[in-house]
């Protein structure tokens, strides 16, 4: 146990340490003045710091005891001898004998060889290796760790001053050198297709700290502790939410954090860093900057896992400390590319307007967050991995989400690549606006009608931007979940309208709400479901809460305002659910004739057909529904029992497999036998082939994703669907696995 005579020591070394940092002077001078100060009060004989010159290579900064001509000249590669492995390890080494020691390299210019026993420690700050610090003595000495411990809490001082730039003197020659890391590339999934090239910005900036050093303990600790119970009485509040309750993964972390909090060990190491000098705020760091270097090492997921949550109890507890908040300041980066772990809807939605992209170590193809990048058209790359711990602030950063690919500080022959690809989009850009008053009829004359997908306000530019023939489908619940409460009637009404003025004149299908386990409002408490996408959600919900369907259709039907309205029911499995739900809107519409309000002048309630029992539902089914709307990317999971979340299956099976478009074939088919308006919308319908695929079977409707428009009109204005439709039916004649071959190659035949 560190005694109260040490613990004052150590106060004085670092009450000392500050004063000489605060002096004015050359960085130089302060540098010899550290190493002295440091040598007299550890009684070593000698003291020395080397600094990180660039990615590989520890100089001599400065020394007290060895060769003041090895200064700036002797160095050492990263991972070569104790100070390169320090470096390397970001941990201590310590021996009290040096010959003996694995990986000692002897440096003939410093004078060393007469010094016996070394002790080094890195000097680093929240993963940012800034050198290492060492002391020896002539004689052998057995260090203990008290002894460790403090010449820890001197290297955190020297690392935060160093960040507040008191190292910086008149003389390039002497600053201190700035970690350069090496380029850095990583996978992921896509969340959202596009490329983007940029500077990154962490949705956790570094927090800036003023005074690491504190002559008062009590005072400390006393900050500390009221610090630690508003973080407790946040967590308290958050986990007390009504419709957190049931919502069991994001609140067994919430739990976990409070149990964190009550770590006795956490607690007593951050107030021995005070009893030993440091401030409040600069104990939490220390403890942080352990945290962030033990999370490099650790291969194990869940004790990876464990060490983020400490992090971030971490990162939290020092915003209440020092009372600073988030400030990304995005207007001022130029083209900024947003890295964290995850993010919400909501907070997304507050800085969309500067971003450039998002590449995440976490989240998920049907998460909240990726359904609202594809609205927003934002390039998404999610599941990352290791890009939090991999990336600085104002990195250079190139996000493939085409291929799902990150490249962090790239080297200049990838960046002059990634540059000319998006000029070469940018050319076909220009092409594509050139055909957007222009309709998509294939060469043999077939037309096609293009629509867009939306759900957000920001969406309604793109449908005169893209010469789009009206909204495909408007997913109501997008506005609902980046929100921090429902809407009300009179305020979805309003957005409805403007959706309308926005279309002017042109179709719009509004969806139902498609809400449950998996997007969850802050109204309904969710149910704990093994599997939300086959659970209660959508018209389920929604025809056992009842009343939120009665409010979205009055909305809908004020919104429309005398003007025609479609009506799309969603994941209808039984004819019962789709007749109860018209029911529902029709009621509406009688109250409001009787009420003398406006009503549609025409009103059409069709379905999405997610579901494969719904194509072979009686015909009875057919003959009441307006419109049916095929949803590809759930009608594709169910087909395939292959869960779009898993990685593992979501790629394993084609769309374009002879067998899903004989299922597609059977539900045109059905829908011409009684004359039933048709779309596909989903993200198959923006990718080329697979939208070349669905025209040539014969969907006339397909709605997309604003920035495919475009692409897929150039491409059907080019082919002939006949010829693509003969390939198709030859494939299915030869029993043939999948066309995409086929079609593949007829698309290369054609553009040689």
């Amino acid at each position: 146990m560190i005694t109260e005579e040490k613990n004052a020591n150590s106060r004085i070394l670092l009450k000392r340490l500050k004063q000489t940092l605060s002096e004015q002077g050359e960085a130089q001078a302060r540098l010899n003045e550290i190493v002295k100060l440091i040598a007299s009060s550890m009684k070593s004989e000698v003291c020395s710091i080397y600094l990180r010159k660039n990615d590989d290579v520890m100089e001599l900064y400065a020394t007290e005891g060895l060769l003041t001509t090895a200064v700036h000249y002797s160095q050492l590669e990263i991972g070569q001898g104790l100070v390169g492995r320090i470096a390397a390890s970001a941990e201590p080494i310590k021996t009290s004998n040096v010959n003996q020691a694995k990986g000692f390299r002897y440096l003939p210019e410093t004078g060393e060889e007469k010094y016996k026993s070394f002790l080094g420690v890195p000097i680093q700050r929240l993963g940012k290796m800034l050198g290492v610090l060492v002391i020896q003595n002539l004689l052998e000495r057995d260090y203990s760790d008290d002894e460790v411990y403090g010449l820890e809490i001197v290297a955190m001082v020297i690392a935060e001053m160093a960040e507040l730039g008191v190292f910086t003197g008149s003389d390039d020659k002497y600053k201190l050198s700035q970690e350069k890391k090496t380029a850095f590339s990583t996978i992921g999934l896509i969340g959202k297709e596009g490329v983007a090239l940029g500077t990154t910005v962490l949705l956790e900036p570094q927090i800036k700290i003023t005074d690491p050093v504190a002559d008062n303990p009590v005072r400390e600790k006393a900050k500390l502790s009221v610090a630690l119970t508003r973080l407790k009485k946040e967590l308290s509040y958050s986990t007390s939410k009504k419709y957190l309750r049931q919502k069991g993964e994001f609140l067994e972390i919430l739990e976990t954090h409070k149990l964190l909090i009550e770590d006795k060990s956490w607690l007593n190491r951050m107030e021995a860093s005070i009893d030993n000098g440091l401030s409040a705020t600069v104990a939490v760091e220390k403890e942080q900057t352990a945290t962030k270097a033990r999370i490099t090492r650790v291969k194990n997921h869940y004790f990876r896992e464990r060490l983020y949550e400490f992090y971030e109890i971490s990162n939290t507890l020092l915003k209440i400390l020092t009372k600073q908040k988030s400030k990304l300041n995005l207007d001022k980066i130029d083209c900024p590319i947003l890295i964290a772990r995850n993010i919400s809807p909501l907070e997304l939605i507050s800085m969309r307007e500067h971003l450039n992209g998002i590449i995440l170590e976490e989240g998920s193809v049907g998460s909240h967050t990726t359904i609202v990048c594809r609205a927003l058209n934002i390039p998404l790359i999610i599941q990352a991995k290791s890009i939090t711990e991999n990336t600085s602030y104002k990195d250079t950063v190139i996000l493939d989400g085409d291929q799902g690919i990150v490249h962090i500080r790239p080297e200049e022959e990838i960046i002059r690549a990634y540059t000319s690809k998006l000029a070469m989009r940018n050319k076909a850009q220009e092409s594509f606006l050139a055909l957007r008053k222009l309709n998509a009829v294939s060469i043999d004359g077939i037309k096609i009608s293009l629509m867009i997908n939306a759900g957000l306000m920001e969406n309604l530019p793109s449908l005169a931007e893209s010469g789009a023939e009206g909204i495909g489908l408007y997913r109501t619940e997008l506005q609902f979940l980046v929100s921090n409460k429902v809407p009300k009637r009179a305020q979805q009404a309003q957005i409805y309208s403007k959706v309308l003025d926005s279309a002017q004149g042109l179709p719009v299908f509004f969806r139902t709400l498609d809400i449950g386990s998996d997007k969850v409002l802050p109204s309904i408490t969710p149910e704990i479901e093994p599997n939300p996408a086959l659970g209660w959600r959508a018209i389920r919900l929604s025809l056992e809460k009842s009343s939120v369907l009665k409010m979205q259709a009055q909305a809908l039907i004020r919104g429309a305002n005398g003007r025609k309205l479609n009506i799309v029911i969603p994941l209808v499995t039984k004819p019962s659910e789709f007749d109860k739900a018209k029911s529902i809107i029709l009621t509406e519409i009688a109250k409001e004739e009787r009420h003398k309000r406006p009503i549609p002048r025409i009103i059409k309630v069709g379905t999405m057909l997610e579901v494969p029992s719904l194509a072979f539902a009686p015909n009875s089914f057919f003959r009441s529904v307006d419109f049916i709307m095929v949803g590809g990317n759930d009608l594709k999971q169910f087909f395939f029992a292959a869960d779009r979340e898993n990685e593992k299956v979501r790629r394993r099976y084609d769309v374009l497999s002879t067998s899903f478009l004989s299922f597609l074939t059977l539900i045109l088919e059905k829908c011409e036998k009684f004359n039933i308006p048709l779309s596909f919308c989903g993200e198959d319908a923006g990718k080329p082939i697979e939208a070349l695929v669905l025209s040539a079977i014969g969907f006339k409707t397909l709605s997309m994703q604003p920035d495919c428009i475009g692409p897929i009109k150039a491409l059907l204005r080019s082919v002939s669907l006949s010829e693509v439709r003969s390939l198709i039916n030859k494939c299915m004649k030869e029993n043939t696995e999948t066309v995409r071959p086929k079609i593949t190659n007829y698309l290369a035949s054609i553009n040689k």
